[in-house]
């Protein structure tokens, strides 16, 4: 692979796990150009951080270290490296990500030769563990890895963007997707890459090139799992894509070969959808008096909420109200 022009890019971190930072802090030094720098942005209290990390980033020109104050999630951490970034190009990275020289150096070039957003494989690496039976490829996507037999997509744990395309076009991270404290909510990455590619963006997707993300052995359990699935259908209602995210659920799950489990996980899928549109729909104004007739018309709107994409963009703005 040919050297990739030497653009300065920003590598973002936003996490809320701050006993994670000095090792981040460790695996990624050494992998930035005499142009780039570090933002960590910490989603959590500034007394949790470490000393450690604190010093890293008050004595190395090229690292800064901003503190939400509090856990505001992953998409508010997003847009704040949005705006706080200094160079026109930011590549995010998870916590859990280990990237490659040739990760950064092919995100770095697809950026460089126009890309508005790039991304590259993610692999799962389950840290010399076995893979659990209740784990087939079709599941990986609840751990934020690429089935290595279906082509990829670009995901937040390893991405690039050109920050004045998307601010030119005033797109950022949803705020209603993405992760917040200890629930999975997710959706807010794949949400703002379809927002930038619907105004004409070009998008990039690097499927030789790989990162590897480093699983939690706490995730390798079946109740984690099915915990991420159910999260997986509230953030489908939440972002007005329910037929689309379950049909996508499916071929996702099936495509692991193993069809009890694939029913398993997309019964959890449905219920978090379910859930999702219950209370969204128990939220807007009914306008009917008596428990009864409450009940019925939340239940009738949570069918429509799932079925009806309007409907559903309806009692959103409704409830924003």
């Amino acid at each position: 692979m040919s050297a990739a022009p030497e653009i300065p890019i920003t590598l973002a971190i936003c996490s809320n796990r701050p006993e994670r930072f000095a090792a981040v802090v460790a695996r990624i030094s050494p992998l930035l150009g005499s142009q780039d720098f570090l933002l960590i942005i910490a989603d959590t209290r500034a007394d949790q951080i470490p000393e450690q990390v604190i010093r890293t980033a008050t004595f190395e020109s090229r690292a800064r270290l901003l503190c939400n104050g509090q856990n505001l999630g992953l998409a508010h951490s997003r847009n704040k490296a949005l705006k706080e970034t200094t160079t026109r190009h930011l590549i995010f990275l998870d916590d859990d990500i280990r990237p490659t020289a040739q990760a950064l150096q092919g995100l770095r070039g697809a950026l460089a030769a126009g890309a508005g957003i790039a991304g590259t494989r993610i692999d799962a690496d389950l840290q010399g563990r076995p893979a659990p039976w209740f784990l087939t490829p079709g599941q990986l996507h609840y751990l934020g890895s690429h089935d290595p037999a279906q082509p990829a997509s670009i995901w937040g744990g390893s991405f690039g963007i050109d920050v004045e395309q998307a601010l030119m076009l005033g797109i950022s991270f949803d705020e209603n997707l993405g992760r917040v404290g200890d629930d999975l909510a997710s959706a807010e990455d794949t949400t703002f890459v379809r927002a930038l590619t619907a105004q004409g963006v070009r998008r990039e997707i690097l499927h030789h090139v790989h990162a590897r993300h480093l699983i939690d052995p706490s995730r390798l359990t079946l109740a984690y799992l099915l915990r991420r699935a159910f999260w997986q259908g509230r953030s489908e209602v939440r972002r007005h894509d329910t037929r689309h995210g379950i049909s996508k659920e499916w071929q996702r799950n099936r495509s692991g070969g193993r069809l009890a489990l694939a029913v398993l996980y997309m019964a959890s899928v449905l219920s978090g959808a379910c859930w999702e549109a219950v209370a969204r729909c128990g939220r807007g104004r009914v306008g009917l008096s008596g428990r009864a007739s409450a009940r019925w018309t939340r239940l009738h709107l949570a069918v429509r909420y799932l079925t009806d994409e309007e409907v559903s963009a309806d009692v959103f703005r409704r409830n924003d109200q």
